[in-house]
């Protein structure tokens, strides 16, 4: 039985009558022998309602009643949508938890404002209006051309409650959380037309001359249980004890959207004593803002905002906005990877695999093999979750508030951009917003894998506005045999040097079959010289220039002959260019193959010399086998090599969550970070 259902049981014996849609009228449940019919109660449904006693003008919510009936009260953490269109004041006043004669008593009224059912209520600076139609794309809440932000509440009433019993000021943002709070025997105020923005500082002149005349009390903050709303409350505890306040932002406790008015309706006359029993509001970022993103310190302050945290040191910004960007195939998802594999170590991690989940199985196991560590937290999203999607997005961040992820990948930017368009400055700033409201509410990083631009393959697609608001940028190429790392941006920090990796084939055995995978690992640069023996694709290219295409090839034809990728090839090409060995008459003329070239092709069958290995700290010489390339897969299709010389076989029993070699993992920085990552 609901708690409306309840009630209306409860007064059936005091002459219960309708009185109107949802509307019901008796004789007060709380006086022996009235016959006044003066009792009036309005349901809106199993869980809102509210009453009124028009003899002795007090009244309440439907939970507040119920309370007063003694009868047990369910669903306390519901709360309703107030964004909906109203029959009327009393309709309006109902859902948040008042009469209609509460808000007349505060100067509120029912009119036609711009031809469109509205509430008019006063303010310092002038009227204000509550549309109650709802209407799609108009404003809920407006004022005439020239309204200053003035507070509403802070007047002699709510400084008589301060003077009538030691409490705080409560500080709300709404109007009617206003008008409720002080039915409820609260000191509450707030600031109009604005109210999650900071507080200009003449109204902060304001608050400090009335609360001189009350004691100076402490300040709550209970703002709307939302993202933004407790970045706002956070923003403006700031702000008010760089004032010299006593303030604490607090946590009403309530579901998404709740406020200040569910708040007092939900706990009726013990609203007081709970609200000052509530804990402290978590930080979600650990700087000082509005939800704007900005908020007004002194200098001298700057030297107390902490500093800039990692979650792989000088690589991934902890709260911040990380980026990993490439051209397809060249590894980005792999680099991903090993970062969630890496941080899942000690902390939970999230990875949205927005371009399919299959095949991440075995490349978490091949990563676990080679690094004789488990998956530990990681946790897959097997899709991509539509960041622009409001309704997705919230089905997102409730379900992963309880893992509480220090990282949140998002594989791919563009699978999670769905109805966005990248170039659009407008929409980028959408996603970004969407982005920054995930590392606030889960209080996490964000990395997001992205694509480069088919123009200008050295810079990320899209907007430049994404780039902007960046904290990291990484940018992955191919160079040859190898994988370039470049952090090309690094907020409040200086990058590391550019580093190389590489593609290593893992294999083990899985149920009688050969499995493999490949994993991302640390590698040295190579500088090729005239006097190095070529490379396996460096001597098909040389081979088939030399005896299919002697009067030169094209890219293409030299990819399609080879059965190769285009971009390996190009690469390869390169290589050739800078040692002399192939030539091109004018761009985008076939390229042809020198005398060099062909005297290198001939060397490179007489006999194998050594490699010269160059490192971005040094040089030295070791031997290298002329077989070098790697497992040829769909998600790296720019490899182009035979076979892969270097493969790991293990069986997974070698894996333990309990293995010595697990725990060293923790406990040696070192090797926690052994690939360089």
């Amino acid at each position: 039985m609901s708690t409306a259902e309840k009630v209306l049981a409860a007064l059936q014996p005091y002459n219960l009558k309708p009185g109107g849609q949802n509307k019901y009228r008796c004789n007060s449940p709380f006086r022996p022998g009235s016959d006044s019919m003066s009792f009036s109660v309005m349901i809106i449904d199993d869980e809102k309602g509210a009453w009124f006693d028009h003899r002795d003008e007090i009244g309440g919510s439907l939970y507040d009643l119920a309370a007063k009936l003694g009868i047990e009260v369910t669903g306390r953490q519901q709360v309703e949508n107030t964004k909906r269109a109203y029959t009327g004041i009393e309709d309006y006043a109902a859902a948040h938890g008042v009469t209609a004669e509460v808000l007349m008593k505060a100067g509120w009224k029912e009119v036609e404002y711009m031809r469109r059912p509205a509430l008019e209520f006063v303010t310092r600076s002038g009227p204000r209006w509550r549309f109650l139609d709802n209407k799609k794309n108009a404003p809920v809440y407006i004022h005439k051309s020239g309204y200053e932000r003035c507070w509403y509440g802070l007047n002699t009433a709510a400084a008589s409650r301060l003077l009538k019993e030691p409490q705080p000021l409560v500080i709300c943002n709404g109007e009617i959380s206003t008008v409720v709070a002080h039915h409820y025997g609260l000191a509450a105020a707030c600031v109009t037309s604005g109210e999650k923005a900071a507080i200009p500082p003449h109204l902060i002149d304001e608050l400090k001359d009335f609360l001189d005349d009350v004691l100076n009390p402490p300040i709550l903050i209970a703002f709307d249980c939302d993202p933004k709303g407790s970045t706002a409350a956070k923003g403006l505890e700031s702000q008010l004890r760089a004032a010299g306040f006593i303030a604490h932002a607090v946590d009403l406790g309530l579901g998404n959207g709740g406020d200040l008015a569910d708040f007092c309706m939900l706990y009726g006359e013990a609203a007081l004593k709970v609200l000052t029993s509530l804990p402290t509001l978590p930080d979600p970022d650990s700087r000082p803002t509005t939800h704007f993103g900005w908020s007004l310190m002194h200098s001298k302050d700057l030297k107390n905002l902490p500093r800039v945290e990692w979650v792989v040191p000088k690589q991934i910004q902890a709260l911040g906005i990380n980026i990993i960007y490439g051209q397809s195939g060249v590894g980005k998802s792999f680099l991903a990877l090993h970062y969630a594999l890496t941080v899942a170590q000690q902390s939970p991690v999230i990875y949205m695999a927005g371009e399919g989940v299959y095949g991440y199985e075995k490349r978490i196991t091949a990563w676990e093999i080679h690094h004789k560590r488990n998956r530990a937290n990681l946790y897959i999203c097997t899709g991509a979750v539509s960041l622009l999607d409001p309704e997705e997005f919230h089905a997102f961040l409730q379900q992963s508030e309880s893992l509480k992820p220090a990282l949140v990948i998002v594989d791919t930017l563009s699978r999670s951009m769905v109805g966005g368009d990248e170039n659009s400055t407008r929409d980028m700033m959408l996603f970004i917003q969407a982005c920054d409201r995930i590392k606030q509410h889960l209080g996490c990083a964000v990395l997001l894998v992205h694509h480069v631009g088919k123009g200008n393959r050295s810079e990320e697609r899209g907007s430049s506005a994404l780039r902007g608001a960046a904290d990291v940028m990484i940018r992955v190429s191919a160079l040859g045999d190898d994988i370039a790392v470049e952090f090309s941006k690094v907020k409040d920090e200086s990058p590391l040097p550019e580093s190389y990796f590489r593609l290593l084939n893992v294999s083990w055995q899985e149920n009688g079959s050969d499995v493999s995978s490949l994993v991302f690992i640390e590698s040295e640069r190579v500088i090729q010289t005239t006097d190095d023996p070529l490379t396996n694709n460096q001597q098909k290219v040389l081979r088939l220039l030399n005896e299919d295409f002697s009067q030169g090839a094209t890219v293409i034809e030299l990819a399609t002959e080879a059965q190769s990728a285009r971009g390996s090839v190009q690469r390869t090409i390169r290589d050739l260019l800078n040692l002399g060995y192939v030539q091109q008459e004018q761009p985008g003329a076939p390229y042809l193959i020198t005398d060099p070239g062909k005297a290198a092709l001939q060397r490179t069958h007489d006999s194998m010399t050594h490699m010269t290995h160059v490192t971005h700290n040094g040089s030295r010489d070791f031997a290298r086998k002329n077989d070098e390339s790697h497992e040829s897969l769909s998600h790296v299709g720019e490899i182009w090599g035979e076979t892969a010389q270097e493969t790991v076989s293990h069986h997974m029993s070698h894996v333990s969550h309990d293995s010595p070699e697990q725990k060293s993992m923790f406990t040696n920085p070192k090797s926690h970070y052994s690939e360089g990552l």
